[in-house]
């Protein structure tokens, strides 16, 4: 990773020399203090600054103040401050139904997540907010400006800059239970035009779950994320911006945290319900490989709570990630040059417990044809087996799953953007990625005895080139009337070495496909002069979004999958009233989905199919309203309904393989209803104190994991309720803060993950965190 970043600064130097060799022309505008005005935000959602109620899309933007005021740490917390916004599985974001559903190496997102302007083929690994400037939540298709892998939205994370002021802050957080986060920066005028920001995370909590073998706590962290930001203005036209972030994270949680199941003699687990149990027969793979050796009923009780599991195997985690962001603007008198460089090397590793349980004395001793278990003494066989590669010669059957993988990635946007003072302006540019990925899970039972694995899946090269040109017009039809109308052209070359096996990988699968799509949208908006309103904008708009098909590792028999498109339909309003007390911002839209990504995991292999059509159809409501000066209330609603339209069977391999109509069922982690509501109220004490109570309220109905709706994949549904005190002072620049997440500590389920056939498919219970009780101290200087 150290020569990356040789050639990440390498790269800084270039591009800074040019900038300094670049002729001035304008001086270029900036939005000031933006980050303490959580009613006036800037955001960039269409490649320029523009107030957030100004831009016809659907956005929620949370600035530096917003994202305090909520105590926005994650994307856990993100989550509850967008309508029709959900987290599954911890790690995977769905906009209004539309989300990651697939599985591979080079399986797309449905959601772009962009980190100040650059795209991230494989997501977010960089820890928890800090020192940001603001976040953007896109709804809705984005596939002319930000084009593939958007059919759901756009996540945009702007860390903040430096500036010309010496400055910074230390924030200490202690928690209960036991945890201490710490976030801290500062900025450093080092020369006029030439500013630096240095910026750290570290969170460092004991676990939320409880081992009752060994009276231990999993699933707790341990990580840091350091920041560079450097800016250099070598004239008042030019901007250069160079961003380098290193995040590290060794920490003992599994993701999953607990195994479900009702008991099914057929099935191994049931479909039609799931409680704390697990199986009373044997795995399918046991009766294969191990047919009279494996005693059925052996598992220790699974504790009925949520935050209890009993495993015999210490899970960890460990990751680490660079990236390197170069954002150049250069003013042309009328037009403005940007250039938008990202470069990314990570890598991660991790081992869990796989089935999530205790299973002692399963074994019988006798000999099975040329395989001997012996006699503990007791009646018990002792057996050897590998588990995570190492062998071990015990009388319980443990389980475990070892995984890893690297991703590398190169990125480089060019776009020229006009802003001419007539009733025409453009944008035009090209994009360019170059994304290697590799990736292995290995699944470790005693059926594997010391062959190797029971279940292999390794993708050694996984590779994205994406080549893509886009333009957009803006044309004022009249004063208060504006159409825009933009396309891009997307081609896509993936290539993937990938294999599956038992015990051994099968001659891997070596596959070329490409991909081509032209996208757009159209849009319009009017600003009408209303007496009921200081500022109207309501838009119409039509927009397509693409994602590209794939493969499937491990399965020769249907290697590829297609790519699905949407085209969706908006009708919005934003509006601003009561001499700007309040705002409310309402979204009416429909989406006409064509081939649809779902994937399941069938074996030792990986199934991906496109579902023909489907439909989701919403509304959305976003409210602040400030009726007196120190009360502020916030309320935000999603409504969905989101349907396969095809008359279609597809194969469930938890129900056996066999084929079920799915015509009319829901879409996956497509809760029908999100609502948040907020109040807060600000104390003015004088001498510049105040004092601010706030409360914060989330609650989503429940939705199905997967499209075929049985009652075992049914996530019920659940809310949250956070409440907050802070102390402040403004002229002293700190603050101390009481907090509560969680009150009523809930054990609410976010996602129910099924695991192979093989093994029962068992369900993996995702978690939100208990309730967490905490003091933060926040002190600035100048």
């Amino acid at each position: 990773m150290s020569k990356t970043l040789n050639k990440a600064l390498g790269a800084s130097v270039l591009a800074i020399a040019w900038a300094a060799s670049a002729a001035p022309a304008f001086a270029q505008s900036e939005s000031e203090n933006q980050a303490e005005d959580r009613d006036t935000i800037v955001v960039t959602a269409q490649k320029k600054a523009e107030n957030v109620q100004d831009v016809p899309i659907a956005i929620t933007a949370l600035n530096a103040a917003a994202l305090e005021a909520a105590r926005v740490e994650d994307s856990k917390d993100l989550q509850f401050n967008a309508p029709n916004v959900t987290l599954s599985a911890n790690r995977n974001i769905t906009i209004r139904g539309v989300g990651s559903a697939s599985y591979g190496g080079t399986g797309d997102t449905n959601i772009g997540v962009l980190v100040n302007g650059v795209f991230l083929q494989s997501g977010s690994s960089f820890g928890e907010f800090f020192d940001m400037e603001r976040i953007e939540v896109l709804r809705g298709p984005q596939g002319t400006l930000f084009g593939r892998n958007t059919t759901g939205g756009v996540i945009n994370f702007v860390t903040r800059r430096p500036t010309d002021q010496f400055e910074g802050y230390v924030e200490i957080q202690g928690e209960s239970p036991r945890g201490v986060r710490a976030n801290a920066a500062i900025n450093i005028p080092l020369a006029d035009g030439l500013y630096q920001r240095f910026a750290a995370n570290y969170i460092n909590r004991d676990g939320y779950t409880k081992n009752l073998l060994d009276d231990t706590m999993v699933d707790g962290r341990n990580q840091f994320t350091l920041r560079s930001s450097t800016r250099f203005e070598p004239s008042d036209a030019t901007t250069v911006d160079l961003t380098l972030t290193y995040f590290r994270e060794d920490s003992n949680r599994q993701e999953a945290v607990k195994s479900l199941c009702t008991p099914d003699p057929t099935f191994g687990c049931s479909p039609n319900s799931v409680s704390a149990a697990f199986p009373t027969n044997n795995f399918l793979i046991d009766n294969f490989l191990l047919g009279g050796r494996v005693r059925a009923g052996t598992y220790a009780a699974n504790p009925t709570s949520l935050r209890e599991v009993r495993i015999d195997v210490k899970p960890f985690q460990k990751a680490e990630d660079f990236l390197a962001t170069l954002e150049i603007n250069q003013e042309l008198g009328d037009l403005t040059l940007t250039s938008v460089t990202g470069l990314r090397d990570g890598n991660n590793s991790s081992e869990r417990d796989f089935d999530q349980g205790y299973r002692p004395n399963a074994f019988n001793p006798g000999t099975f044809g040329t395989h001997v278990i012996p006699d503990a003494g007791n009646g018990n066989g002792v057996m050897t087996y590998l588990l995570s590669g190492r062998p071990v010669t015990t009388t319980d059957y443990r389980t475990s799953q070892t995984g890893g993988g690297t991703r590398k990635q190169f990125s480089q946007e060019l776009r020229l953007a006009s802003r001419f003072d007539g009733a025409f302006n453009f944008i035009f540019g090209g994009f360019y990625l170059n994304s290697r990925s590799s990736g292995y899970v290995d699944t470790w039972t005693p059926a594997n005895r010391t062959f190797g694995a029971v279940s292999k899946f390794d993708t050694r090269l996984g590779q994205v080139k994406s080549y893509a040109v886009f333009g957009e017009a803006y044309v004022d039809l009249a004063e208060n009337l504006k159409l825009t109308g933009g396309l891009r052209y997307t081609h896509d070359e993936k290539h993937i070495e990938t294999a599956s096996g038992t015990f051994a990988l099968n001659p891997y699968f070596i596959g070329d496909a490409e991909f081509d799509k032209v996208t757009g949208r159209a849009i319009l908006n009017w600003n009408p002069t209303l007496s009921f309103t200081q500022d109207t904008n309501v838009y119409l708009s039509f927009s397509r979004g693409f994602k590209s098909g794939g493969f499937n590792p491990g399965n020769n028999t249907i290697p590829v999958f297609e790519s699905e498109v949407i085209d969706a339909y908006e009708l919005g309003i934003k509006n601003t009233f009561m001499d700007g007390k309040g705002r409310l911002n309402l979204a009416l839209f429909n989406y006409e989905y064509s081939n649809l990504i779902v994937g399941n995991l069938v074996g030792t292999a990986v199934a991906n199919t496109n579902i023909p059509k489907s439909r989701v159809r919403g509304l959305e409501a976003e409210l602040v309203y400030t009726p007196i000066e120190p009360l502020r209330l916030e309320a935000s609603l999603g409504l969905l309904n989101a349907t396969v339209r095809s008359d279609y069977r597809s194969s469930d391999p938890s129900r056996g393989g066999a084929l079920f109509q799915i015509q009319g069922n829901q879409l996956p982690n497509a809760p029908r209803r999100t609502l948040k509501l907020a109040a807060e109220y600000t104390i003015d004490t004088g001498s510049d104190w105040t004092v601010r109570p706030r409360v914060d309220f989330y609650s989503q109905s429940g939705f199905h994991s997967r499209e075929f709706n049985v009652p075992a994949d049914r996530v019920g549904s659940w809310s949250q309720l956070d409440a907050s005190i802070q102390i402040a002072n403004s002229g002293k620049d700190w603050s101390v803060t009481a907090f509560v997440k969680n009150l009523t500590n809930e054990d609410s389920i976010t996602w129910l993950e099924v695991n192979s056939n093989l093994v029962g498919s068992f369900r993996s219970a995702f978690l939100l965190d208990p309730r967490t009780c905490g003091l933060s101290l926040r002190v600035g200087f100048k």
